[in-house]
């Protein structure tokens, strides 16, 4: 691999950002899906990490349960799912007994960050690896994109629709982003990826070191277009291997509990994750039988922690209306979903779990000061757009 560094033109006076707005103030949050603080240990990211020494990285946390609507809608509001809404990539009507995808961002509750720019008369653009986000998180936006489903128009201008399994996506998504950046007069841009690498390699493999290296040197040629630009990276989740799958649902049909149980991470790319994930959401028929519920699943091989809603919404700051009965999160190598069997073996790398919710913080071009900084929506809740 050829390392890459950028220029650091005009790093200094780009410092100075946060202590009062500059004209052409640029912004770019990033969101690398799966993005792991092994990953980026294990990489080599000369830019990234240079970013990091002139301006602040450290290790932070995603908010739970660990996928990607889930956060990408917090980063997109700067608030936590009990204000947002989005509990979910994949929702169930108790009344209606239908489940669906929550990707829409009518399901959205508070105002996006490409909104809030709007009311400033600032230039607003989202690029997204996977259409969902787009479909989520774009309110707000003059220029919506997904390398997933690209209208005529980004073909004829950033080149051929990509394979969505595969790293090349996120690379046409980057060339998308910095073709906007350039050219289209954008202040404010929101980029996020996606993970089919990391559910597909470790940290350590090669595949994923050359993905990882090679939009470290794509982000570079961005810095380089606009030296004074404020970048604000961070992930949605880790990744980890998983082993061992559970059916929540006949877990508990064999104790005569008659329940619903939605993995949260489900959604329509059933290649990264085969709907297994470390968390789940449980509807139980009878509320009765909650304690009973309760008690046969903290005994189940592989459950870690299960809490009732009011304690899941009070613990990990979500909407009450949104969840199940029982928000259950299993151990690091273990995955919840709709099996044939109420335990399987299975091979997966995945996510949804506490194990995967290490990732970075960056903040590069502005002020820095990292002790504010716990969460990744802290770096879009405690940004300025009017400073």
């Amino acid at each position: 691999m050829t390392r890459r560094y950028f220029t650091f033109a005009g790093l200094a006076a780009g410092a100075a950002f946060g202590q009062g707005r500059r004209a052409g103030r640029k912004i770019l949050v990033i969101l690398i899906d799966g993005f792991g603080m092994d990953y980026l240990e294990a990489s080599d990211m000369p830019n990234l990490k240079r970013m990091g020494q002139e301006g602040g990285l450290k290790s932070g946390r995603c908010v739970i349960p660990s996928v990607t609507n889930v956060n990408n809608a917090s980063l997109v509001t700067g608030t936590f799912p009990s204000e947002h809404g989005i509990t979910t990539n994949y929702q169930y009507d108790r009344r209606t007994k239908i489940s669906s995808e929550m990707e829409s961002a009518e399901f959205v509750l508070r105002p996006t960050i490409l909104e809030k720019a709007k009311k400033l008369s600032l230039r607003t653009a989202l690029v997204s690896s996977k259409d969902k986000v787009r479909t989520l998180c774009s309110r707000g936006a003059d220029i919506a994109v997904s390398a997933e489903k690209p209208e005529r128009e980004w073909i004829q201008r950033i080149g051929p629709k990509e394979e969505m399994y595969s790293a090349e996506v996120n690379y046409w998504t980057f060339r998308a982003a910095r073709q906007i950046l350039k050219n289209d007069s954008v202040d404010l841009m929101y980029l996020s990826t996606t993970d089919y690498m990391m559910h597909t390699y470790g940290p350590q493999d090669s595949p994923s070191l050359e993905h990882l290296h090679r939009l470290d040197k794509m982000l570079a040629d961005i810095v380089d277009d606009h030296p004074r630009i404020e970048i604000y990276l961070t992930a949605d989740h880790g990744m980890n291997a998983k082993r061992e799958g559970v059916n929540p649902a006949l877990i508990l049909q064999a104790k005569s509990i008659s329940s619903v149980a939605i993995p949260i991470i489900r959604d329509a790319h059933t290649v990264h994750h085969n709907n297994l994930g470390g968390s789940c959401y449980v509807y139980l028929d009878r509320i009765s039988d909650r304690a009973k519920a309760i008690d046969v699943l903290k005994q189940t091989e592989g459950v870690e922690e299960v809490y009732d809603s009011k304690q899941a919404a009070a613990e990990f700051h979500l909407h009450p209306g949104r969840i199940g009965d029982l928000f259950v999160l299993a151990k690091k190598d273990c995955v919840f979903g709709e099996l044939e069997n109420a335990r399987e073996s299975v091979k997966v790398r995945s996510h949804g779990s506490l194990h995967e919710s290490r990732i970075p913080l960056l903040i590069y071009g502005a002020k820095a000061e990292m002790n504010r900084y716990s969460y990744n929506l802290d770096l879009t809740r405690n940004l300025v757009l009017n400073s």
